[in-house]
């Protein structure tokens, strides 16, 4: 089971699917049209309260497994107490996950030309997959760890993969003056 954090600290959180209930106490209630319906949730125990947020879509875990920060948006969700269960996961635990089910975080960075000058000299993607029913991340293959600004790297884990990008209206040659590292492997023997 990976750590869990909100705000950076360490937190007990785990991923559920409950009944949306009502949150009378805000008006314009995001998810108001989702009452009585069955969503995945992820339950945050943090400074001795419980909250739940919202993860149907992967974002919810992904903030608590990314260090919670405000970073990460998330939605608050309200439940009926009543109606949490085990999130749908994988049934038969004596057998390998068969992977159906995937979430994928893609997190767009703006590069710019220094911390003082805020001129976008480049952009980049980057991208996980885990798999929703089992957690497990999975790994970019075929791509040389480190960074750079002229093709697809992956980090040293393989789990994270950074694809610099330009608008479609930009030169070809748009960011290609960042500097970049590689991650070299030298088979012992």
């Amino acid at each position: 089971m990976p750590e869990t954090r909100w705000n950076g600290e360490p937190c007990q959180a785990r991923r559920i699917t409950a009944v949306v209930a009502d949150s009378p106490d805000f008006p314009m209630y995001w998810a108001r049209h989702l009452v009585g319906t069955r969503r995945h949730v992820v339950e945050v125990v943090y400074g001795g309260e419980t909250s739940y947020i919202d993860d149907e879509d992967g974002s919810g875990w992904h903030k608590v497994t990314n260090g919670g920060s405000p970073r990460w948006a998330h939605s608050n969700i309200a439940i009926h107490p009543g109606s949490i269960q085990p999130h749908g996961g994988h049934a038969d635990p004596d057998k390998p996950c068969p992977h159906e089910n995937f979430d994928a975080f893609v997190d767009v960075g703006r590069i710019t030309r220094s911390e003082t000058d805020t001129t976008v000299i480049g952009h980049s993607a980057e991208i996980k997959v885990t798999c929703r029913d089992c957690n497990e991340p999975f790994r970019w293959t075929g791509v040389q760890a480190g960074l750079s600004p002229r093709g697809p790297m992956c980090s040293a884990d393989e789990t994270e993969l950074r694809a610099p990008l330009r608008p479609a209206s930009a030169d070809p040659d748009f960011g290609l003056g960042l500097p970049g590292f590689s991650v070299g492997f030298r088979p012992q023997g």
